[in-house]
């Protein structure tokens, strides 16, 4: 940078240069701007204060400018005429003039630019690796009961005839099974795809939760009904998504078959405002060490019976629930076993999520 430059000039290119370096994750780009203003103005701290009760800030976001107060200066990071958050800064060994004002707040809307630019970067990384996560399990899961189905087919065809009775209803069962399994990872994959285009679409009328869930059991497990005891109370209504209802507890129902074991109960009851539904299994629960990660696409905490799953059911039951404005918690059964407890609204929110 040419010495013949004006400081102001020189303040903010360097801030600016500062805050444009590699690597451009949304952490250390903000902790780069924090040590290029608390170097540059000689300021004892810097850091990014995103919400409080700090009245220095709360000025600066009324004024959109930097605002000096004895030797503390908020900064607005502003995007498109919205606060990205404040650079709080404090111990000023000098005093600040108007222009070192002027200069403060440029500098918090160049910083709120790449702030957010660097907030889209992490996100388009994120969705490059969940597609490639997406493509990975979906040619993983999708090609062994692809592979059983045409085998088990082309014996049909080509040796139908010689079969027992017996090793013929077995291979029909069998076909029947890989059938269903592959309907069920179809619709998770085309759920999964159309929540992350956004293309879920909150339709609210009036339904029984009783009546989802009886007309649902046939559907998702026609050979284990028997292992799913309901109680739910009749006489309670939603107003609320019936597709997107239906969604979150099919994947419950189906997650606790799987993973737990029988008997499955689903309980439901109403308060004034919610509805809260649980389905509850006797199977081991799941891995203290594992909860965290419950919720998060392709994960499993253990084995399904009968083979292994993409990982996706409790991972789209959950943005399912967010889309209707619930709320869906894991936990521990006692003495044992896995408790999932879905909250919903008895009536629509005020602003959808999607």
């Amino acid at each position: 940078m040419p010495d013949r430059l004006p400081r102001e000039l020189r303040v903010l290119y360097e801030v600016t240069r500062v805050a444009a370096l590699g690597p451009y994750t949304l952490e250390e780009v903000l902790d780069r701007i924090c040590a290029g203003v608390r170097s540059e103005f000689d300021f004892a701290s810097v850091r990014l204060v995103r919400e409080g009760d700090d009245e220095l800030v709360d000025r600066a976001l009324v004024l959109r400018r930097a605002v000096v107060e004895g030797d503390r200066v908020a900064i607005p990071l502003l995007v498109d005429g919205r606060c990205f958050g404040h650079l709080l800064c404090e111990g000023c060994s000098h005093e600040l003039d108007e222009v070192d004002v002027h200069v403060l707040s440029t500098i918090g809307l160049v910083s709120g630019i790449v702030a957010a630019k660097a907030r889209q970067y992490e996100e388009l990384q994120r969705a490059d690796e969940l597609k490639k996560q997406f493509v990975s399990t979906a040619s993983h899961e999708l090609r062994a009961p692809i592979a059983i189905v045409y085998g088990i087919a082309g014996t049909l065809l080509a040796r139908g005839d010689e079969l027992s009775g017996g090793q013929s209803r077995e291979l029909r069962q069998a076909l029947f099974d890989q059938s269903q399994h592959l309907r069920d990872l179809t619709e998770q994959l085309l759920d999964l795809s159309r929540l992350d285009a956004g293309r879920i679409a909150v339709h609210p009328r009036a339904f029984r939760p009783l009546d989802t869930v009886e007309a649902l059991l046939p559907r998702i497990a026609p050979d284990r009904v028997g292992d799913v005891h309901v109680e739910i109370d009749p006489g309670v209504e939603l107003v609320s998504d019936p597709d997107a209802f239906e969604r979150v507890v099919g994947n419950l129902i189906d997650n606790a078959l799987e993973y737990g074991a029988p008997p499955v109960v689903v309980t439901g009851g109403a308060s004034e405002s919610t509805f809260r539904l649980a389905v509850e299994d006797h199977g081991p629960g799941v891995p203290r060490e594992f909860v965290p990660r419950l919720f998060e696409r392709f994960t499993r905490a253990g084995e399904k019976q009968g083979g292994g799953g993409a990982g996706l059911g409790l991972a789209i039951a959950q943005e399912f629930a967010v889309a209707v404005g619930a709320e869906l918690d894991y936990e521990q059964a006692e003495p044992h076993g896995a408790r999932f407890v879905f909250d919903v609204p008895r009536s629509p929110p005020s602003a959808a999520r999607r």
